[in-house]
Formats: structure tokens, sequence, C-alpha cells
């Protein structure tokens, strides 16, 4: 039993990162799943997965000045209610 512990020795996180790459993992006793949410993270972490999903349509810039003067409106109409309180 205690020799299958041994066996089972998890790899040191900076053994995982592939330096000279900015993106990239390495795959350590072929476990590929292992690399794979390693670099899922890395890139949640970048903020490379909020890029991809913001990007996924265009938006114009007239769209995006409506939604950013509605937002400051909510915000603004929050404060005002909470100091009526």
């Amino acid at each position: 039993m205690s020799d299958n512990r041994e066996k089972r020795v998890k790899p040191e996180r900076k053994e995982m990162f592939l330096y000279g790459h900015a993106n990239g993992v390495n795959v350590i006793n072929n476990n590929i799943e292992a690399a794979l949410r390693k670099w899922k993270r890395m890139m949640k972490d970048n903020g490379v997965i909020d890029l991809i999903k913001e990007n996924k349509e265009y938006i114009k810039p007239t769209t995006k000045k409506r939604k950013q003067r509605n937002d400051a409106k909510y915000l603004q109409w929050v404060k005002v209610q909470q100091e009526n309180r």
C-alpha cells in the first residue's frame, strides 16, 4: 500500500511551466489532463478567456457608450437610495 503512495508523487508547480513560452505547460508522465487543467487555469488567470468571450461579437461604440451611461445612472440611483434610508 505504501509503495503506491510513493509512486504517485505530485510534480512541483514550477515543473509544469514551459519556460520561454508565455502560454505553454509541460506534460509530465503523459498526464495530459493535468497539463490541460493547468493551461486552462493559466488562460483564465491571464484574462485570455475573458478577452475571447468579450470579442465573440462586434459591439458598436455607441452601444458600448450607452451601456456605460446606463450603468452609471443605475449606480447613481442605488447610491441615492442607500443615502435616503
